[in-house]
């Protein structure tokens, strides 16, 4: 999403016409405000670090292309697994209402949220655990910028939010940049028994495996490509165009084998 230019209402200059464009960096909020000459209009405001751990409808966040990407990809596959399921419903980029006083409420790049009475909702907006009797098992975040602000919010300050609202499990997936020398990065946690958050640990490959929807979150061999595997059946997640052309190729490789068949001498 381009940087937003703040807006020039009629009648006098916003505040914000004097602020440089970096005080944009985060995105920007619609506020109303009383002009000098009694008229009122929309003015807009930069969001702060802080904003983006509490958003509002209407506000424009900023998004680098890795975190579109990622979180592009991460919405299709993870969809696409759970499309047989009525009661598991893949939200993305939405608010969460956790109905708990004082946290606040991000809106996650990802949640898995089985045990929906309703998965889908054209007048759901935001999502109201308390009121929709369902709450996230799985909340994934991919880091959006190199400002290292906006990653202590998803590093450190989500981690203590979604602890509070035990979330049962936390990925992040830092995409490949320069921060992390050209590789994809995953990070997770799981609430123990006690109700805190601890690290969970990689495989042999550096997967993660989480437990509540039994995938496992890594990355391909060239350590910059998501994968993520079944872990009961070892299969790795296709987006709709991998799987066409898989059951394209099983399709032909049926009918070789038929024609070769049919080719053989009776008896």
């Amino acid at each position: 999403m381009a940087e937003p230019m703040p807006k020039m209402p009629a009648g006098g200059e916003p505040e914000t016409a004097s602020l440089p464009l970096d005080s944009f960096r985060y995105g920007s909020r619609w506020r109303r405000v009383r002009l000098p000459n009694g008229e009122v209009t929309e003015q807009q405001v930069p969001l702060t670090v802080e904003d983006l751990l509490d958003p509002q409808p209407g506000d424009e966040v900023t998004q680098s292309d890795p975190h579109f990407e990622f979180l592009v990809q991460l919405a299709t596959l993870l969809r696409g697994h759970y499309l047989p399921r009525e009661d598991v419903m893949v939200a993305g980029d939405m608010k969460m209402m956790w109905g708990v006083p004082g946290l606040k409420q991000p809106a996650p790049d990802i949640a898995v949220i089985p045990g929906v009475r309703r998965k889908y909702d054209p007048d759901r907006g935001s999502f109201d655990v308390r009121k929709e009797g369902a709450s996230p098992c799985l909340v994934i975040e991919v880091v959006s910028a190199l400002d290292s602000e906006v990653r202590r919010n998803d590093y450190e300050k989500k981690v203590e939010i979604y602890e509070r609202a035990k979330v049962p499990e936390y990925l992040i997936l830092d995409p490949p940049t320069a921060v992390t020398q050209g590789r994809l990065l995953w990070t997770g946690y799981r609430l123990d028994a006690g109700g805190r958050y601890r690290r969970i640990q990689p495989d042999a490959q550096g997967s993660l495996l989480s437990e509540t929807t039994g995938l496992l979150f890594g990355t391909e061999g060239d350590g910059k490509t998501l994968s993520i595997l079944d872990a009961r059946t070892g299969e790795r997640l296709l987006d709709p165009a991998e799987a066409r052309a898989r059951a394209a190729e099983a399709e032909i490789a049926r009918l070789r084998a038929e024609l070769e068949r049919l080719k053989k001498p009776a008896g």
